[in-house]
């Protein structure tokens, strides 16, 4: 952790400002910091000190934790932000920023082959060593030009590598740190960690912060009520189907679909064919739409049924007939 702390205060001193590098030094040193409590270390008011931290916590050196609390005499809650750092996370972030920023300089950088490495000191002409190798004496290279011996340039590196090898001299303390590091193991730092290895910050009497406690969100609770018997499932069952069968499935209720069409009851059993309203009765729809309402006229004559009591036979006869003609047997 001691190495760790170190890069990370390393690291700030030599690329950030002077507030941003206080905010660290006071994370370093309390572990865990609530914003009121960083406000009065740092003597800023709240809005500069949260637009500080967002900035850092873009940057990964520092987490930003919300938890809410009731203060004395207060039944709401309120959220309260603390602050912390999360080494691995830090350490992570200096090496992404290391390793882009030498890729960044690889690619200004020229290949050596094309500098000029030779110069003569008579005609001022530069030559390659590649040029030059052909035109050799025992005194050293010969200017192809004018004859005279050739002179080994000051600057024998192209400007691309000349600022690549001064981030390399600037950036050797954080490479050689980011080594220590890489052979210890940075222990996980959560909220809860931090918070337990807190140091505690001692107020004046004109400053004193105001006492606020946790408030429990329930995560902790159990999941039945006393007296009351627990119906919920028992177990749990997780069934991982593949493409196939998923496919069997859908072809199984559509199968299963088919067959309920097909066993369907036709329509002359399901509904009656007996009509439940008279065809001489007007519909009611036809009155709301604003049609007249039909009338039947019944141009037959209305047939009525009459009944006879005891119907009597009356037979005429003739004068000049016989009236034995005319005798009749009793029915029995």
């Amino acid at each position: 952790m001691d190495v760790a702390q170190t890069l990370v205060r390393s690291v700030m001193r030599a690329f950030y400002s002077t507030q941003e590098i206080l905010v660290v030094e006071a994370l370093v040193t309390h572990s865990c910091l609530r914003d009121d409590d960083l406000i009065y270390l740092m003597k800023m008011n709240s809005k500069d000190l949260h637009k500080l931290c967002a900035s850092l916590r873009d940057a990964r050196f520092l987490i930003v934790h919300t938890r809410p609390e009731v203060q004395k005499d207060k039944a709401r809650p309120i959220n309260r932000i603390y602050y912390y750092i999360d080494y691995r996370q830090a350490i992570d972030a200096i090496k992404w920023r290391v390793y882009k920023t030498d890729k960044d300089m690889q690619v200004i950088a020229h290949p050596a082959d094309e500098t000029k490495e030779y110069t003569c000191p008579r005609c001022t002409a530069q030559w390659t060593q590649m040029e030059v190798l052909d035109s050799v004496s025992t005194a050293g290279f010969v200017c192809q030009r004018c004859g005279t011996i050739l002179e080994l340039s000051k600057e024998r590196e192209a400007p691309g590598h000349q600022q690549l090898s001064r981030m390399n001299n600037q950036f050797k303390f954080m490479t050689d740190m980011l080594q220590e590091v890489d052979k210890v193991v940075v222990p996980e730092c959560n909220f809860d960690t931090a918070m337990q290895s807190q140091r505690p910050i001692v107020r004046d009497a004109n400053h004193g912060a105001k006492d606020s406690t946790p408030v429990d969100t329930g995560l902790h609770k159990p999941s039945a009520v006393k007296g009351l018997a627990n119906v919920g499932p028992k177990t749990m069952h997780v069934t991982i189907m593949g493409d196939t069968e998923e496919h069997e499935n859908m072809e199984a209720r559509k199968r299963k679909e088919r067959l309920l069409r097909e066993n369907a009851l036709p329509v002359w059993m399901t509904e009656s064919s007996v009509p439940t309203k008279s065809k001489f009765e007007p519909d009611e729809n036809d009155h709301e739409e604003g049609a007249p309402a039909k009338r039947v006229k019944m141009d037959a004559a209305i047939k009525t049924e009459v009944k006879i009591e005891n119907p009597v036979v009356k037979v005429e006869a003739d004068d000049d007939d016989d009236d034995d003609e005319f005798e009749f047997e009793d029915v029995v």
